[in-house]
């Protein structure tokens, strides 16, 4: 089905069924949103991509409004989960409307990822990502993230004992390899399949490139025409004709979308609308920019009991979500002096009151200087 932020964009998802000599009823999709990973049935090839620090339970509920087909938890530390660490456990929990769902970690260990897996299924999500793209210091030197890219045996071995632990789908989200000298995408995704994997999502950069350079999405090609499971395609998605591109390009089953997200949850929608329609829809007004925002903060005053620490996670949303708009610079240097939701909504219908009442275009290289992350 086609959420609410995108239904007056998209029309409902068509669904023919043949029946079949053997008398078996088969489901043909003909909406061309609709993607089949592993279990799990999409209703787009868009997804929000799992982004440490940022994809909590009200921006995941946010792009899940606004038509993403797939959501991620921000990436967990397996051994936080082995020791039932309370923090985990709270940042692995989601809202029912969320679905699909899936909680992402990372592993040093077969013992460590089987473990980890048994706890995160008691929130019962919709399936499990394990973390080898991670390009971070301290993930790196604790041997998780993508230093395990260079030593697929243990790589593998992790992932076939998390598939074996659990009843859900297990997935993987790798980088193409350590550096230019170490391009194994198309061995590692091989490996991960034959462990279990229900698929895999490739950044099509090494992790010597952190978030520099171009994505190098032939990689993401020569990983799908080399296994049999699903492909998600991950790196320089920017909008919704990036995400066309990439599907075309590559053949990929699915798009993961990072940075373009961030204060944009319109992305998904546009994705939706381009697929449908073969055309670009209207960019968002600054009221449903704001009408957004507020919607976000809503959910995480719901989230945190204190609402003063709700605004203070909110704030780095809220920079995403006016940046590109005009006069934006003085309106962030006032809402970044208030800590009541209250005053920070207030804030931001005064904000409103400046602009335009017409569908704006969000400058390309607002994207550039986004934060970092897994």
């Amino acid at each position: 089905m086609v959420l609410d932020g995108a239904n007056r964009h998209c029309s409902e998802t068509q669904v023919r069924k043949i029946r079949l000599l053997d008398s078996e009823m088969k489901t043909i999709p003909l909406n061309p949103l609709i993607r089949k990973l592993g279990p799990i049935t999409n209703a787009s090839p868009a997804v929000l991509a799992p982004l440490a620090g940022w994809t909590d339970t009200a921006m995941r509920r946010i792009s899940r409004k606004y038509g993403a087909g797939m959501v991620f938890s921000e990436m967990l530390s397996g051994e936080g989960a082995r020791r039932k660490n309370e923090k985990t456990r709270k940042m692995a929990g989601f809202d029912a409307e969320e679905r699909p769902y899936f909680v992402q970690y990372f592993a040093t260990s077969p013992e460590q990822a089987a473990d980890a897996a048994k706890l995160l299924r008691d929130v019962n999500p919709d399936g499990l990502d394990l973390n080898f793209g991670c390009p971070v210091k301290k993930i790196i030197l604790n041997q998780g993230g993508a230093a395990l890219l260079k030593d697929v045996s243990l790589l593998a071995r992790i992932v076939e004992a998390a598939v074996k632990a659990v009843d859900i789908p297990v997935s993987v989200k790798m980088r193409s390899g350590w550096d230019h000298r170490s391009l194994n995408a198309v061995e590692v995704a091989r490996a991960v399949e034959d462990a279990g994997a229900a698929w895999v999502t490739v950044h099509a950069r090494t992790r010597s490139e952190f978030f520099q350079g171009r994505a190098h999405w032939e990689w993401i090609g020569e990983v799908k025409s080399a296994v049999n499971i699903p492909v998600i395609g991950n790196g320089d998605v920017r909008n919704a004709e990036d995400v066309k591109r990439l599907l075309d390009m590559t053949g990929c089953d699915a798009v993961m979308i990072g940075r373009g997200a961030m204060g944009y949850p319109f992305i998904f929608r546009e994705v939706q609308h381009l697929l449908l329609h073969g055309e670009a829809c209207e960019p968002p007004t600054p009221r449903e920019r704001m009408d957004a925002a507020v919607q976000h903060l809503l959910w995480m005053v719901d989230y945190f009991p204190d609402p003063q620490r709700a605004v203070l996670e909110f704030r780095k949303h809220l920079l995403t979500y006016v940046k590109g708009l005009h006069g934006c610079a003085k309106f962030k240097f006032r809402a970044m002096q208030l800590l009541s939701p209250d005053e920070v909504i207030t804030e931001m219908r005064t904000f409103l009151e400046s602009l335009p009442d017409r569908p704006i275009e969000r400058p390309r290289d607002v994207l550039e200087s986004a934060p970092v992350w897994c």
